[in-house]
């Protein structure tokens, strides 16, 4: 799990990002980030809806993939932002594919910091 100063939770701040938060896609996944000037925590939220699958086992490991990812990432990401990703396939990537395509998505919306 996330630390709970990282989470995303509230339906406000999820409706936030998705109005006025910048848009990244990839093969596997679609990235929205908002630069959040009242908060000292970059804070994540995971969305994998039923469309991905109707098995929950299938969404929830997506959700647990992407949290262990970012669990990794927390101390190179910049701190203020609010970023929602969301699962756009209806395939199972693995975790490695997982990975490969969400990386060049934090390179281009520039979440990570320098010299990392």
């Amino acid at each position: 799990m996330l630390p709970p100063q990282y989470r995303l939770r509230q339906r406000e701040d999820f409706a936030n990002i998705y109005a006025h938060g910048s848009l990244f896609r990839g093969t596997y996944l679609m990235m929205r980030v908002f630069k959040n000037q009242d908060s000292s925590f970059t804070k994540i939220g995971i969305v994998v809806s039923k469309k991905v699958s109707k098995l929950a086992v299938i969404r929830n490991r997506f959700k647990r993939q992407l949290r262990a990812i970012f669990r990794q990432l927390l101390s190179q990401l910049i701190n203020g932002l609010q970023i929602v990703i969301t699962v756009t396939t209806q395939g199972q990537p693995s975790y490695r594919q997982i990975c490969v395509d969400l990386n060049p998505l934090l390179i281009k919306a520039k979440v990570l910091q320098h010299g990392s």
